[in-house]
C-alpha cells in the first residue's frame, strides 16, 4: 500500500491519539474510555475522503486497548506518511533569484516528511519558506526581529505558543496587482523560528497557504 496520509494529517491523528491516551491514563470508567475511543475514530476517519477499505483497517483504533499500544501503533502509520516532493538546491535559488546572497539550506528531501521547508539565515536575519501547492513550488521570505523580548507569542501555522526567540512577530513583503508606485504592501504574524519542530506540529495548511497565496498574489 502507497503512502496516503499527509504530514499535517498525520500530526492530526496524533493530536487525537495523545488525548485519547490521556483518557486511558487518567478515567477507570470503560465507558467513558469507549465513548472517548469512538469519537476519536470517527474524527481521524473525518479526516479524509476516498479511503480503501485497507486504508480504512490501518486507521482502526480498536486495536489499542491500554495505553502501551500508542507508540507502537503511530510508529507503524508513520510508514504510510508522505511530505512534499524533492527540492533541489537550484529550484530553492530559482525560487529565491532576488536575495543576492542567499544561504541555501542543508536539504536531504528525499526522505523528508515535512509540510513546508523553512530555514533561517542567521547573517541576514531571514527567516526563508517553500512549499508546493497544487505542483508548483512557491515562497516566501520573512524578516526576523532581533530577540529583545520575554514576551509570548502564538505560531499562526501550528499554534505553539513560546518567547520571541522561539515564536516571533516576522514581516514579509506582499506582491499587489498595483504596476506602479506602492506595487507591494508589508504583512506581518507570528511564526515558528524553529521550521523542524513546526513541521512536527501543524495539523492544517489552511493558514500555510492563505499567508503563500496572499503574499506571491496568488487568486484561488
Amino acid at each position: 500500500m502507497k503512502a496516503f496520509i499527509k504530514k499535517h494529517e498525520y500530526n492530526h491523528i496524533q493530536k487525537h491519539l495523545n488525548n485519547l491516551n490521556n483518557v486511558y491514563k487518567s478515567c477507570v470508567d470503560t465507558n467513558i474510555i469507549e465513548v472517548t475511543k469512538a469519537y476519536t475514530q470517527e474524527k481521524i476517519l473525518n479526516i479524509f475522503t476516498n479511503l480503501s477499505d485497507e486504508e480504512k483497517k490501518l486507521l482502526d483504533i480498536s486495536i489499542l486497548k491500554d495505553s502501551s499500544q500508542f507508540d507502537k501503533y503511530l510508529n507503524e502509520l508513520n510508514e504510510y506518511v508522505y511530505g512534499m516532493p524533492n527540492i533541489t538546491k537550484e529550484q530553492i535559488s530559482k525560487l529565491f533569484k532576488k536575495e543576492k546572497k542567499l544561504k541555501l539550506p542543508n536539504i536531504n528531501t528525499k526522505d523528508s516528511k515535512n509540510v513546508y521547508l523553512g530555514w533561517i539565515d542567521e547573517s541576514i536575519l531571514k527567516l526563508f519558506i517553500a512549499y508546493n501547492m497544487n505542483g508548483k513550488l512557491i515562497g516566501m521570505t520573512c524578516r526576523v526581529p532581533n530577540y529583545g523580548s520575554n514576551g509570548s507569542h502564538t505560531c499562526v501555522l501550528c499554534n505553539h505558543t513560546g518567547v520571541e526567540s522561539d515564536v516571533a512577530f516576522v514581516s514579509t513583503i506582499c506582491k499587489t496587482n498595483n504596476m506602479g508606485e506602492g506595487s507591494y504592501r508589508s504583512m506581518a504574524f507570528d511564526l515558528c523560528l524553529d521550521s523542524e519542530k513546526c513541521n512536527e506540529r501543524i495539523i492544517s495548511i489552511e493558514k500555510l497557504e492563505k499567508i503563500l497565496r496572499d503574499v506571491n498574489n496568488i487568486n484561488k
